[in-house]
């Protein structure tokens, strides 16, 4: 059996995509039989502006090549590229659906904006494409509830297989040494993400204003990930935050398990998610997490962490708050989230994705 693992463009703004599909082809080797091999595929040429080239690149030139770098078992990673169906043999194909969180922002379930309707259109023409597939493996329950809502796909077809978090993500013994290297004195919150309106900026500055000059707490936000927007940065200004905030931009890869044991709590306010990675990547380095109580995040963090509504930048100020003032809590919730993080393996999501290719592969060998 041989499948290859159609990969998404390496867009600044969906990392986790890249992630996504690093973590499964390092882990399938070795949960693969001599008989089985997993490739990945991405064209050579891919163009991610301007839009028209993006869009050609995306929907004609990745459309076109998809055909001839089939494998045994396809595997889509990215339900935006969906469409790619159209091109492949669709009773050997998976798509991995991640999240509905465009479709949330424009019927209004949360607060968005700069959602276009090419956005939304290209979308619905991926999801109907998603529909033929001979499988599904959604990140979360909720995610997967989410696809079944959107489409008329059979509910058998969509399996629930967790990401996981690299083992690189881990409690270092050289905290203070780390703290030096980037300069860091104090108590420090950390938010990973990028500047896309369902990451709740707006809310994580306001929650930090808060506690800062209505709670009187001495804390600093360490920043990763895209360069804020202008609007963004005005809101920085307004609101006196700018020797509150440290940017670090993109970290590589690794460094990040390093700039979480700087912090001493991550805050992940995100108004909606399929899954969310950084909670999992900071309880595995032990450090307190205070996350939204929306979309998957309660099935990703558990009783672990604290979980708020993002909409309430108040109510994250406190139980950052909490965290921060009070060790014995900041103790447990380490603990638990060490606990907790140990469930996602990226073995176990190679397990039980290979799991999704055996079937389909049986079948259409039953077919043949």
């Amino acid at each position: 059996m041989k499948c290859t693992l159609f990969r998404s463009f390496p867009d600044s703004y969906r990392q986790s995509m890249t992630v996504y599909a690093d973590q499964l082809l390092r882990s399938f080797p070795a949960v693969l039989l001599p008989t089985e091999k997993v490739t990945g595929y991405l064209p050579q040429q891919v163009r991610l502006a301007p839009r028209v080239a993006r869009y050609w690149s995306q929907y004609v030139g990745y459309q076109l090549m998809a055909h001839f770098e089939q494998g045994d078992i396809n595997h889509v990673i990215d339900h935006s590229l969906g469409h790619l169906i159209y091109s492949l043999d669709a009773r050997r194909t998976v798509v991995t659906f991640h999240d509905a969180t465009v479709f949330k922002a424009a019927d209004g379930t949360i607060s968005g904006n700069g959602v276009s309707k090419n956005t939304i259109l290209s979308l619905r023409y991926s999801l109907a494409a998603i529909q033929k597939a001979a499988a599904v493996i959604a990140d979360s329950e909720v995610s997967r509830k989410d696809f079944i809502s959107l489409t008329s796909c059979n509910p058998e077809k969509v399996h629930v297989v967790y990401p996981g978090v690299d083992s690189s993500f881990r409690v270092l013994e050289d905290r203070e040494a780390l703290k030096a290297r980037y300069a860091l004195k104090g108590q420090h919150i950390l938010h990973v993400g990028h500047n896309l309106f369902y990451m709740n900026i707006e809310g994580v500055l306001r929650m930090l204003h808060h506690l800062v000059f209505k709670l009187g707490v001495d804390v600093k936000l360490l920043k990763v990930g895209m360069p804020l927007t202008d609007a963004q940065n005005k809101l920085v200004s307004d609101l006196k935050l700018q020797d509150r905030m440290i940017f670090l931009g993109r970290v590589a890869a690794e460094d990040l398990p390093g700039v979480y044991n700087c912090a001493d709590v991550l805050l992940y306010p995100v108004l909606y998610a399929g899954f969310g990675l950084p909670p999992l990547e900071a309880m595995a380095s032990g450090v307190p997490v205070v996350a939204s109580n929306r979309g998957s995040l309660p099935e990703v963090v558990g009783d672990a962490g604290i979980l708020v509504n993002p909409d309430n930048y108040e109510s994250m100020a406190k139980s950052i708050m909490a965290i921060l003032e009070h060790p014995q809590l900041g103790s447990q919730l380490r603990e638990a989230g060490l606990k907790r993080a140990r469930l996602f393996t990226w073995q176990k999501t190679a397990e039980k994705t290979l799991e999704v290719y055996r079937k389909i592969y049986q079948a259409n060998r039953i077919r043949e």
